[in-house]
């Protein structure tokens, strides 16, 4: 048995490019393959749908966010209109991460990310489960509890005030 070695952020900066793509966590790295169109088809949904409610500037797809010595990058995230930068890296978690579910990233897979978003300020944090055609939404309180809701029909944040509809988006 073997044990698998932790790296730091800065090992991490400085390995070669590969395609897919990779998070840190924990100093655990976490390899992807390149996703399938489907799936990129429903995180362009998504990128469009928040991007056409909140504007531009604060809507990315894949874009990485540097949380202490972690990286990660959801499908799909909205930035605090106050969201700082460290070392040219977005710096903390963002208002809300779109994590798709897939057969290389599952719900459990997804667990971590989960306590280093909401830990690190994150308002909201939907898991889009094609297979399903639902969201799960996860949310934290001021005292830390963490509740969900799973949606199939609409959802409609009050922070956003667009109806989110997950069979007009999820491209099973």
């Amino acid at each position: 048995m073997s044990a698998t070695a932790l790296l730091t952020f800065a090992q991490f900066e400085q390995l070669p490019d590969a395609p897919g793509k990779r998070e840190l966590i924990e100093g655990e790295l976490v390899e992807m393959p390149p996703p399938f169109l489907n799936h990129t088809q429903t995180a362009q949904a998504f990128l469009y749908l928040l991007a056409a409610a909140l504007g531009r500037s604060r809507v990315y797809m894949e874009a990485g966010y540097k949380i202490g010595g972690n990286w990660v990058q959801p499908e799909v995230s909205v930035t605090r209109p106050d969201q700082p930068h460290e070392g040219g890296y977005l710096a903390g978690a963002p208002m809300l991460a779109v994590e798709i579910l897939s057969e290389h990233k599952s719900a459990q897979a997804v667990e971590a990310k989960l306590d280093l978003y909401f830990d690190n300020g994150a308002k909201e944090v939907w898991t889009v489960s094609r297979r399903r055609v639902s969201i799960t939404v996860y949310r934290q309180d001021e005292a830390g509890t963490r509740t969900s809701v799973r949606i199939t029909d609409e959802y409609t944040p009050e922070w956003l005030g667009v109806a989110i509809r997950p069979a007009e988006l999820i491209v099973p």
